[in-house]
C-alpha cells in the first residue's frame, strides 16, 4: 500500500496522479518539502522523507521510524511517503 505517514501516526493513502510513477512535485507535496531523501524500509517498500528534516527541527515520526530499514540508529522525522520501488523511477 502506498501511503502518506503523518508525524501524529495518521495514515492515508497518496497514490501517484498517473496511476504508476510520482513526480517530483507529488514527492514534495506529501512530504511537505523541497528536498527529498528515499531511504529502504523493513518491508521491502521505499520511503520519501525531507532531506533536511532534522535541520528543520521536525517531530520524530515514530511509525516511520519503525519500518525504517535503520531506525533503531537514526530516527525518521516529519512527514513521509511510503510507497513500491516500481512507483518511483
Amino acid at each position: 500500500m502506498n501511503e502518506i505517514i503523518r508525524v501524529n501516526g495518521a495514515r492515508e493513502e497518496f497514490l501517484p496522479a498517473d496511476g504508476r510513477h510520482y513526480t517530483l512535485e507529488e514527492m514534495y507535496k506529501a512530504t511537505g518539502c523541497d528536498m527529498v531523501q528515499i531511504v529502504a524500509t523493513k518491508d521491502g517498500r521505499l520511503m520519501v522523507l525531507d532531506e533536511e528534516g532534522k535541520l528543520k527541527g521536525r517531530p520524530v515520526n515514530q511509525v516511520a521510524t519503525g519500518l525504517y530499514l535503520y531506525g533503531n540508529q537514526d530516527p525518521i522525522v516529519g512527514d513521509v511517503l511510503v510507497c513500491e520501488e516500481r512507483n518511483i523511477e
